[in-house]
Parts: structure tokens; sequence; C-alpha cells
């Protein structure tokens, strides 16, 4: 009888298990860079960043924000990070954090999500179109000098 994960909203608290996380994605960050942006993104209400906690350990996160469309009614929902310990992925986290999202997202009345995904992650990708998401248009970015 495998236990169910609970989600809640991240805390500061939270920074080095969310640090931890994202570099098993090949994120270089720091404990530090997390802190930072949580604190930033604490009291606004358009920015969500919430954990997946199984048995007292922080074994996933998720980071969400919320973006009015211009050239339609409602908003625009957008998973910046999801990441899966490792060693619990196909347990259901992965799920648990985006019904989480999901929730959230229909409160913030969002009429369209979106997820970006690197093409090295055909499993995010099976995931995600598992979850309803499908390739739609295609994303192009640039660097900017610092």
């Amino acid at each position: 009888n495998t236990p169910e994960p609970e989600t809640r909203e991240a805390r500061l608290s939270d920074c080095t298990a969310i640090a931890r996380l994202l570099c098993q994605l090949g994120y270089d960050v720091t404990s530090a860079l997390i802190h930072e942006k949580l604190l930033s993104l604490a009291d606004k209400s358009s920015d969500r960043v919430c954990v997946a906690i199984l048995n007292g350990e922080i074994v996933g996160s998720i980071s969400l924000h919320i973006l009015p469309l211009f050239h339609a009614a409602g908003n625009l929902g957008r998973i910046t990070s999801m990441v899966v310990d490792e060693r619990h992925r196909g347990c259901g986290i992965g799920a648990a954090l985006m019904a989480d999202a999901q929730r959230w997202f229909e409160r913030g009345r969002c009429v369209k999500l979106e997820v970006t995904s690197g093409d090295q992650r055909p499993d995010a990708h099976r995931f995600y179109t598992h979850h309803g998401f499908a390739r739609d248009g295609q994303r192009l970015s640039r660097k900017m000098r610092t």
C-alpha cells in the first residue's frame, strides 16, 4: 500500500530540497538562488511554487505563473519548472503536482495552459501528453547579454 503524496505551497525552508531536485534535471542552481526566487514570488498572487511530500520528504516541486492574455479573454497558466525526485518517478507524485496546478490555474481563470520541456526529455513529453498537453506551435528563444 503506497502512501499518497501531499502537496503544499513551498516555504523558504524548502529551498535546499528544491535546489537538489532541480540539479537532478541538470540545472545549475543553488539553495541561495531558490531562496531568492521564493522571496521574490512570496506575495504575488500570480505566482506559486509547490512541493510534493512523501513520508516527510520533499520529492517534487512545480513552479506556476498566471499571465493575462492580451489577444483573448482569460489568462494563460504557465508551468516553468517541474521535477520529481528520480528515486520516486512513476509513483503518482507528478500527477499530484499537476492536480494541484490544475486547481490553482482554474481559480486563476486560466483558459490555456502551457509548459516547455527540452527536446532531451522524452519521458517528460509523455507525462505531459498523458495530462492533456499537445505540441502547439513552436517556441523560439534567444539568450540576452548579461
